[in-house]
């Protein structure tokens, strides 16, 4: 389908960086009892199983089924797959008929090269820019969750505020300036780690014996100096106070080739918020909508040809003039 640039934003360029560790990325998937180790498609999450089916799905055997031009697949078989793979990452908690009627547009913008021997402008996957707009979306994009679910589940706890106020309705769009706030202690990385089942058991056995060893110290101890600690505490209190205490940083496991930001969006990490400054756009050879296909390859052309063939909202039908026409033709 002649030339695919390369998307900058792509999340593939660091599966590299999947094997550092002590515990391989197929075991950290084969523990893990999420949906998403049973089926090989990609999903916005920064789970081991969703890595490890996105290697699968570019390196492993399942690659071949997005290799269309040596595929045994009829044209309809090559767009319903390709659509099926793309709807799987962008906005699958998104329904087929809201997808079509709020978030796929008419037609892709006209962008074209300005200068002389410029790269083309990978179009097909603008497309899922309205799905980019999403406050759970940039939330998530952010690096404040780590997964889509989590960035919901947070919006609709109250956890996240825009321009001030409490916002508890994920299908929010963002306009260019708008502000997104996050509670803290909601944060994933500011999180620590749950531990396992054997680790809780000896933890707990070790902090009920050093609780035992305290309590014999302290009663020992109160009789000599306890109005010195009392005054020392009286005349500090916001030293001890668990809100003025910096939250200690937790990386998740696997979650390296996931921690990016695009281009529209501007965090800060120290006030766990981040300024949605404009929507996502393309220009020659990069496409700033992140996605772990090629922006501009087989599988975005051919997904974006079946919501253009099938029409925006299912039984309404395009005009013969837009209906059946390829992209780029």
């Amino acid at each position: 389908m002649g030339h695919v640039p390369a998307n900058p934003t792509s999340i593939l360029k660091c599966l590299p960086r999947m094997y550092e560790g002590s515990q391989t990325l197929a075991e950290a998937a084969a523990v893990e009892h999420t949906p998403h180790a049973t089926r090989t498609q990609n999903f916005r999450s920064w789970s081991p199983a969703n890595l490890y089916n996105l290697y699968q799905r570019t390196y492993g055997p399942p690659s071949n089924e997005t290799r269309f031009t040596k595929s045994s697949f009829t044209l309809f078989q090559q767009k319903w797959k390709a659509k099926q793979l793309v709807r799987a990452y962008h906005g699958d908690i998104l329904i087929e008929t809201k997808f079509k009627r709020h978030y796929l547009p008419d037609e892709l913008p006209p962008i074209v090269g300005t200068q002389p021997g410029d790269l083309p402008v990978p179009l097909a996957s603008l497309m899922f820019a309205q799905v980019e707009k999403r406050i759970d979306t940039v939330v998530f994009r952010a690096c404040f969750a780590d997964s889509i679910y989590k960035a919901r589940q947070m919006v609709l706890h109250g956890k996240v505020s825009l321009n001030g106020r409490t916002m508890t309705d994920p299908n929010r769009k963002l306009q260019p300036g708008d502000l997104v706030s996050v509670e803290p202690s909601a944060v994933v990385t500011l999180q620590r780690p749950q531990p396992a089942s054997g680790d809780a058991s000896a933890t707990a056995d070790t902090s009920a014996g050093a609780t035992s060893a305290d309590a014999e110290a302290d009663s020992s101890a109160s009789t000599s100096g306890a109005s010195e600690p009392a005054a020392a505490a009286a005349s500090s209190p916001s030293a001890s106070s668990p809100s003025a205490r910096p939250l200690p940083f937790h990386l998740p496991d696997f979650a390296a080739p996931f921690l990016f930001i695009p281009p529209y969006l501007e965090p800060s990490f120290q006030t766990c918020s981040v300024v949605y400054l404009r929507d996502p756009t393309a220009r020659p050879g990069v496409s700033e909508v992140p996605s772990p296909y090629e922006a501009d390859g087989e599988v975005m052309r051919l997904a974006w040809e079946y919501y253009l063939g099938m029409g925006r909202k299912g039984d309404v039908k395009k005009s013969k003039k837009v209906r059946g026409q390829r992209l780029g033709a």
